[in-house]
């Protein structure tokens, strides 16, 4: 095992559940709101069920314990994990059930840190963690462990939150899989790379999953799993202390059930980082203010939210079911007061085929700067597919990089002038979970691209939200909403209040 080869900083700047019973599902009896930047009540459902912001309510006014919360989440882990397999190191009971009792004491202490205060996390395996085993599904870091953690794990761990473990990724986010398993159908894919945090939240066995996306890698898990997945604008959360696949692109972000819960875990990760050079100078970000305005009937008054036209990029979708459930959720987003304009995207520059001309070598050259060290010494560690990536980077000549990054900032500033006339565009998700083992019925027409590593290249906000679930397979449905960069709060906005008025979100597997 050798540790990393060059830190981003250096770059840029110059398990066991012992003793604890696999019981039936406790539930939580609904309870008035505390104040907090939402209201409503809380429904009847087992515990670990519960979206961030509704335990967050009641955690904070003592109507919930937060080892009550950890033992249901144990004994649910326990019972559907096995199937599931979302977890490469699930931490000892022991070591959960104190970190719950902490949170506990401090809490009728009086010392609550705020709404993740004792909620249930699970990190996947690319996210530093001193003391503890990070190997990134990669035989390069068998058996490597940080002596410190990533800055958005210190201030997680800051926020009081109780952290469950260390779930599945694609090798170093690209390449092998991981075993984990859709939790709606066992045989599909819960898609990469954080495909262990998109399986556990999607099965309730944490209430926030945290992934990284560099091309898609948290919206299209997301999706695949009827969850909600933000990537906030570039440089909002650290990434310091995670395993890079593409530091220009890299994003770090939660996959949650609810837009309310992506605000509160950007309130309390985002922020300037000392550590990260390219952190945007925002000292604090309070995206859950912005959120909470969503009152009254006709909450998106006075938003012009873009429709892509038919011919559009972002319109190229190859699954019916998902266009329709699109068009069912544009009808929704208008009765909520929106201005819906149609809006036509510059995703292809001229003479270009795809973004994948520029996003490729930007890509492999990246990935080649972090591993070549590694590649010289140690490839027989790397999957054949993950060195053939580093190899193409080597190999790539540096003017072609430097080309491909013109390129990336001339098609940027088209792109992203659409949210001159708009400030929201919303578009369906390309496609549905596919199966495992292969076997997929042929599509009615070609995909016209990617719709997630449009915005990776942007740096721009998305938010994957579930919007249905199609006839033919019984899986989830998806659209996104983005922003233009800094306007994260916008986004998840018009996320919310469509979850406000539809149930897509609250769907739970049958495990």
């Amino acid at each position: 095992m050798t540790a990393p080869a060059i830190s981003r900083r250096t770059l840029v700047a110059g398990a066991a559940i012992a003793g604890v019973a696999a019981a039936g599902a406790t539930t939580l009896t609904a309870a008035p709101a505390q104040a907090s930047p939402f209201g409503g009540r809380v429904p009847d459902v087992p515990l670990y069920d519960l979206e961030v912001w509704q335990a967050a309510q009641l955690i904070r006014s003592r109507k919930l314990s937060p080892v009550r919360l950890a033992e249901a989440t144990l004994a649910r882990i326990a019972a559907v994990d096995p199937k599931v397999q979302a977890f490469v190191n699930l931490y000892p009971a022991s070591e959960i059930l104190a970190a719950a009792h902490e949170a506990e004491r401090e809490i009728r202490r009086g010392h609550y840190r705020g709404p993740l205060h004792g909620v249930t996390v699970g990190l996947k395996d690319i996210y530093f963690t001193k003391g503890k085993v990070t190997e990134g599904n990669s035989r390069l870091y068998t058996g490597f462990v940080p002596s410190f953690d990533a800055t958005a794990v210190a201030r997680l761990k800051a926020a009081g939150v109780v952290i469950f473990g260390k779930v599945g990724t694609s090798e170093l986010a690209t390449s092998t899989a991981s075993a984990a398993n859709n939790p709606w159908d066992l045989a599909r894919t819960p898609g990469g790379s954080s495909s262990g945090s998109a399986a556990g939240v999607g099965a309730s066995e944490f209430m926030i999953g945290m992934g990284t996306c560099t091309g898609g890698s948290i919206r299209g898990p997301a999706a695949n799993c009827g969850l909600t997945g933000f990537k906030p604008t570039y440089g909002t959360i650290s990434l310091h202390g995670i395993f890079p696949l593409a530091w220009s692109m890299d994003h770090p972000g939660p996959l949650v059930h609810s837009a309310r819960d992506a605000a509160l875990l950007v309130d309390a990760l985002g922020g300037e980082d000392p550590l990260d050079p390219l952190t945007r100078k925002v000292k604090r970000y309070r995206l859950a203010d912005e959120v909470a305005r969503n009152d009254g009937r006709k909450p998106l008054r006075g938003i012009v939210v873009g429709v892509p036209v038919p011919d559009d990029f972002l319109s190229g979708v190859p699954n019916d079911e998902e266009v329709a459930a699109f068009e069912e959720a544009v009808g929704v987003i208008r009765s909520l007061g929106a201005t819906i304009r149609p809006v036509r995207s510059q995703a292809r520059l001229a003479g270009l085929t795809s973004v994948s001309s520029f996003y490729d070598p930007i890509r492999s050259g990246e990935v080649a700067a972090f591993q070549h060290r590694n590649l010289m010494t140690q490839p027989q560690n790397m999957s054949q597919d993950y060195r053939n990536k580093v190899v193409a980077g080597l190999m790539l000549p540096g003017t072609a990089y430097l080309q491909a990054q013109r390129v990336r900032r001339l098609w940027r500033d088209g792109f992203l002038s659409m949210f001159d006339d708009i400030d929201v565009v919303i578009h369906a998700a390309d496609n549905i979970a596919g199966l495992k083992a292969g076997g997929n019925p042929p599509l009615p027409r070609p995909s016209s691209g990617s719709k997630t590593n449009i915005w990776n290249l942007s740096g721009a906000p998305a938010v994957a939200i579930p919007t249905g679930f199609s006839r033919a397979e019984r899986m989830p449905l998806s659209m996104q909403v983005a922003a233009k960069p800094g306007d994260d709060g916008l986004a998840l906005r018009v996320a919310d209040a469509f979850q406000s008025v539809t149930a897509h979100h609250k769907a739970r597997p049958a495990l």
